[in-house]
């Protein structure tokens, strides 16, 4: 019975380590969409692989006491989950790793998106023969522009711990007219903008929170 369950676990085994290797292929690559979705979905295969490999490493445990197994039998067990454990986790420090250089970058892209087509804006709108429709055109880059908040990176092998609470930045209080998406109110917008906050020392992240 034991044996059937060691050759099971050792076909999931070898399941696992192509998974892995095709992870570790991603330490040295440059993240983008597709990469990054092709990562998520081995992730969520090795997830699965492993959750089945711990319940026969169980199951094998269990068999191996119950039939009296010796001491030695039981260390090269416990040697075998243990290896398997810590290439778990090098796979997952790598999947989080890439992860977050993706958010990242996708941020710092989309950041420089926003300020490209705010500064553009605000030239065409000392322009006088600027159109309504290339303004609104803008204002929807703009809103494009805007970084979405970072998907949750889920653990492999356990849930994450609760993360530490950061401590928030209070911004200076500044007058600036909210803007409602009306393309006629956008240079009074802007105006109002530009000197209250664009024109500022404050950095590009902190001036992106006023937009919010």
């Amino acid at each position: 019975m034991v044996q059937q369950l060691k050759a099971s676990r050792s076909g999931t085994k070898g399941h696992m380590t192509r998974s892995i290797g095709l992870i570790n292929g991603y330490a040295n690559k440059v993240m983008n969409q597709q990469e990054a979705n092709s990562l998520e979905v081995l992730e969520g295969k090795l997830k699965g692989l492993y959750e089945t490999y711990v319940i026969a490493s169980r199951d094998i445990l269990e068999k191996l006491r119950a039939s009296k197994a010796t001491q030695e039998e039981l260390d090269e067990e416990q040697t075998i989950t243990l290896q398997t454990q810590d290439e778990i986790l090098g796979a997952r420090a790598i999947i989080k790793q890439k992860k977050q250089e993706w958010l990242d970058d996708e941020r710092d892209r989309r950041l420089l998106t926003l300020f490209q087509a705010t500064n553009q804006a605000s030239n065409l709108a000392a322009n006088q023969a600027t159109s309504q429709a290339q303004m609104a055109q803008l204002i929807a880059q703009i809103v494009a522009a805007i970084p979405a908040p970072p998907a949750p990176v889920i653990n492999v092998t356990a849930a994450p711990a609760p993360a530490p609470a950061v401590q928030s930045i209070r911004l200076p209080q500044r007058q600036i007219k909210h803007f409602r998406g009306d393309v006629l109110e956008w240079t009074q917008f802007w105006e109002s903008f530009n000197a209250a906050v664009h024109s500022s020392s404050l950095s590009n992240v902190q001036k992106f929170d006023y937009l919010k």
